[in-house]
């Protein structure tokens, strides 16, 4: 038994060294089989979105990149990562790699990439690059992609433009009730939110209805703006000058601006000033809200002396037995701010008469008459913004003062006699305009004198001596307002081409421009003609066409 169980011993340990010295190509090593995940983007799903819709990537927005991605593999994708480069103007831009759940064998997932932009973003445009990364090397190709970029959008309130009206006489007085309109508006870029009114009354000046003298606004887009009215009044305390302070405020506490608005009893109203606006980005374009005319601003200012030239300007709009002339006031008050800026005619050589009687009309001839006699050939301007009426029979055109009657031509000044007196003066040259119609219509629609209703193809009087005359409609026609632009159509193409030109153009090139344009804007805004004319005396050569008002 012994030796059997030796035997089998030496078998045994045989085996286990025959085992050992076994070299390694003998091992045998079965691997795993690799079933991936392909990945890829689908066709036009592609999107970037922002909060505005702007397609930019403005400060203080939040935006993303979103795509479409399937996996085309046998096998299901895990530990997918979407990862994102970018360069330019990246200073403010934070961008996140995204991991993705488990995609499935022939599944699709929409891949979200979110762009965080803070306030510090700079204007320009950020270049990405986009894969989505698959751990075994199957991962999206590269998405190219370029956005731009934005900096901060701030807003900025301002008092833009304010009016002051109301009165019957033209002008601000004590004891009187008064109406200021005030514009706010936001001319920047960005949203203002919040947005507060407040005003500040001096003494002895009282809100008398109206907005409240506090008012709050929940937002103004970028040019979006507010008409205020109040209804105020001062007592005989009231200093002479007196500021009414507007004080604004929005949410963020940094942009918007006071205002200080300026008024003195005496002063003539119902024009309007514009305030200045210190911000306005080009990139939005902005037009700023007014109360006033593109005319009544910006005039040009000239450092010539017109020293020889004299101008008087009746502005009659508040008739007492007819109707009103819409801004009439205005168009003399303008008309006499471009004889003093643009022309370079000083103030004391100007009269301005705001709804004038038959008998101031008058006076103002007479001063007109003897300052012809005392000044070596001066030039003479008349100007007149108002009513004319009609002699049925005769039909014989005059002026209408504010006292007068519009049925009754002896309470008017016959255009006859005011040509009459101008063209004797010795005067080198009288230019006279005049911003009304003699057919019986008002500015507004309906008819003024006429007793039969119909308008009345009146004479329009024949211009002597050395006197040129620009009319503002002929015949029949109704002398329009421009109701957008707060002025007579004739007078608003005056002051627009002083304003264009400087001042600096020929009576010719002048009559040529009030003509097609108000011609032109008559039949589009109105529906009907109106025709202007320049109508020189009979005596003159055509010299009169290189004349000019400076």
């Amino acid at each position: 038994m012994r030796t059997i169980f030796f035997s089998l011993l030496l078998i045994y340990s045989s085996i286990l060294i025959a085992q050992k010295n076994v070299s390694a190509p003998m091992d045998f090593y079965i691997e795993e089989e690799v079933v991936p995940a392909i990945l890829s983007v689908v066709s036009n799903t592609l999107q970037f979105v922002d909060q505005d819709h702007n397609n930019v990537i403005d400060a203080n927005e939040a935006c993303m990149i979103r795509f479409q991605v399937i996996n085309t593999g046998k096998g299901d994708g895990y530990g997918c990562v979407a990862r994102t480069t970018f360069a330019g103007n990246t200073k403010g831009i934070a961008i996140s790699d995204v991991h993705l759940p488990v995609l499935a064998a022939g599944s699709k997932q929409w891949v979200e990439i979110p762009i965080a932009a803070n306030a510090s973003t700079e204007t320009g445009e950020i270049a990405l690059n986009i894969v989505v990364d698959e751990p075994n090397g199957f991962g999206t190709e590269k998405i190219e992609y370029i956005i731009g970029t934005h900096q901060l959008k701030t807003p900025f309130v301002s008092v833009v433009s304010y009016k002051v009206h109301g009165t019957a006489s033209g002008t601000l007085e004590r004891r009187k009730q008064f109406i200021l309109q005030v514009i706010v508006q936001n001319t920047d870029q960005g949203i203002a939110e919040n947005v507060k009114v407040g005003m500040n009354l001096p003494a002895n000046v009282m809100r008398t209805g109206g907005d409240m003298e506090n008012v709050s606004i929940v937002s103004l887009q970028a040019g979006e703006s507010r008409l205020l009215e109040y209804e105020l009044i001062a007592n005989q305390e009231a200093a002479e000058k007196m500021d009414i302070q507007i004080a604004l405020s929005e949410k963020q506490g940094k942009y918007a601006e006071n205002a200080s608005i300026p008024l003195e009893f005496g002063q003539h109203i119902g024009g309007s000033i514009a305030m200045n606006v210190q911000r306005q980005d080009h990139e939005v374009e902005i037009k700023r809200a007014s109360l006033i005319s593109a005319v009544d601003e910006n005039i040009p200012e000239t450092n010539a002396k017109n020293s020889n030239t004299f101008v008087v300007i009746i502005a009659n709009e508040n008739y007492q037995s007819v109707a009103s002339v819409p801004y009439a006031l205005n168009d003399g008050k303008i008309f006499r701010e471009y004889c003093i800026k643009t022309l370079g005619i000083p103030e004391k050589q100007i009269k301005f008469i705001p709804n004038a009687t038959g008998n101031q009309i008058k006076a103002q001839i007479n001063w007109l008459q003897t300052l012809a006699e005392v000044f070596t050939d001066p030039h003479i301007i008349f100007y007149y913004a108002g009513h004319g009426i009609p002699d049925e029979s005769s039909r014989t055109a005059y002026l209408l003062p504010v006292d007068g009657i519009g049925t009754d031509v002896s309470t008017g000044y016959k255009l006859d006699d005011l040509y009459a007196v101008l063209g004797k003066m010795p005067a080198e040259n009288v230019t006279v305009f005049m911003d009304a119609c003699f057919s019986g219509s008002r500015r507004e629609e309906g008819m003024l004198a006429s007793a039969r209703g119909v308008a009345i193809r009146a004479k329009s009087g024949m211009p002597q001596g050395n006197m040129v005359v620009f009319s503002a409609a002929q015949n029949d026609e109704t002398a329009y307002p421009n109701n957008e632009e707060k002025h007579g159509m004739f007078t608003y193409f005056l002051l627009k081409k002083l304003q264009e030109t400087k001042g600096d153009v020929t009576l010719h090139e002048l009559g040529e421009y009030i003509k097609t344009n108000v011609s032109q804007q008559s039949i589009l805004l109105n529906g009907k003609s109106q025709t202007p004319c320049v109508i020189p005396s009979a005596s003159l050569s055509a010299s009169w066409k290189e004349w000019t008002l400076k």
